[in-house]
């Protein structure tokens, strides 16, 4: 078992994601909460955080895998007990929380999201929030005689990633219907994204969008019966920016703060009206569609991001 937290201040979208229905599998346990809904959810939660108004990200987020060799072992009563138990260790006792598991993989994984704001007024400390919550899922994991997650990673580290076959004959399947797709339909612009879209709905294909810290679309993923896959693996044209340039669509530039992607304003100013509002409109297209779903934090793509700007910022210093 592995568990990774963190401070956020976007509490709705994250209430909001976890109980997405497509992706909820059911409800493990709750604390100082009434609602299983994300609206009433977030009302209960904004009453404990009224008479705080200088704290900045007031909910937290946790994520607890179970390793695939636990999944089978684990009842509900027992993945409740984990949720339970890992709130309480984390001092969570007078925070309102609730978690949930998911069934969108095959990795049976249970969100936490909690009240930063106790019911007593007190800031819920994150300091090394993160490394807590993962020794915190060690001991349980010691304690139930589930595998630790240190155990896991040394096994894959030494497994090629071509080894598993049945994912390569997946990727390779989404990869060819993909590509027959973006054959047709390449250059036939707004008409021409949409309807590859649908096409790949059709062939059991969604299409997620990713997200940083910012809330910035950077990326795309495809899913295809219980696989994940980035667009980087099944090809280079799938790409955030290069995809939406195959339909002529590359004076374009992402918006924050949407719950669908993409929505676009063209950068020149000599563009046509017509065209203008043609891209403007297209996620609300999008959106009756329920073509494209918004992905949670990549973390690792987050930290890979952040150590890059580490290093430019590093040469930047004075030359002599």
């Amino acid at each position: 078992m592995i568990a990774k937290g963190k401070a956020v201040s976007h509490g709705q979208t994250v209430i909001e994601y976890v109980l997405r229905e497509k992706k909820l599998d059911r409800f493990v346990e709750k604390n100082l909460l009434t609602s299983e809904t994300a609206g009433d959810i977030l009302q209960e939660m904004k009453w404990a955080q009224q008479y705080n108004s200088r704290c900045k990200n007031k909910f937290l987020r946790f994520e607890i895998g179970i390793a695939p060799g636990d999944k089978d072992k684990l009842t509900k009563l027992q993945l409740r007990a984990i949720a339970k138990d890992f709130a309480n260790r984390m001092g969570l006792e007078k925070h309102q929380w609730f978690a949930v598991t998911h069934k969108d993989s095959k990795n049976l994984h249970i969100h936490l999201i909690a009240n930063r704001i106790g019911i007593n007024g007190k800031v819920y400390q994150t300091d090394f929030v993160s490394n807590r919550a993962s020794r915190t899922a060690e001991e349980i994991s010691r304690e139930m005689g589930l595998t630790i997650a240190n155990k896991v990673v040394a096994k894959k580290r030494y497994q090629h990633p071509k080894t598993d076959k049945t994912r390569e004959a997946k990727k390779n399947e989404v990869r060819k219907i993909a590509y027959k797709l973006l054959g047709e339909k390449v250059g036939t612009g707004k008409d021409g994204f949409l309807s590859f879209m649908k096409e790949l709905d059709k062939h059991g294909i969604i299409v997620e969008t990713m997200r940083n810290k910012q809330d910035k679309a950077y990326g795309f993923r495809f899913l295809y019966e219980r696989e994940t896959f980035k667009a980087s693996e099944i090809g280079r044209e799938f790409g955030y920016r290069s995809l939406f340039r195959q339909f002529g669509l590359e004076d374009v530039k992402p918006q924050i703060g949407q719950t669908v992607v993409p929505i676009y304003q063209p950068q020149e100013q000599n563009v046509d009206l017509s065209t203008a509002n043609t891209l403007s409109n297209i996620s609300d297209e999008l959106l009756s569609a329920n073509l494209l779903n918004v992905h949670g934090e990549d973390y690792a793509e987050t930290a890979f991001q952040r150590k890059i700007r580490t290093q430019q910022k590093k040469k930047r210093g004075r030359r002599w």
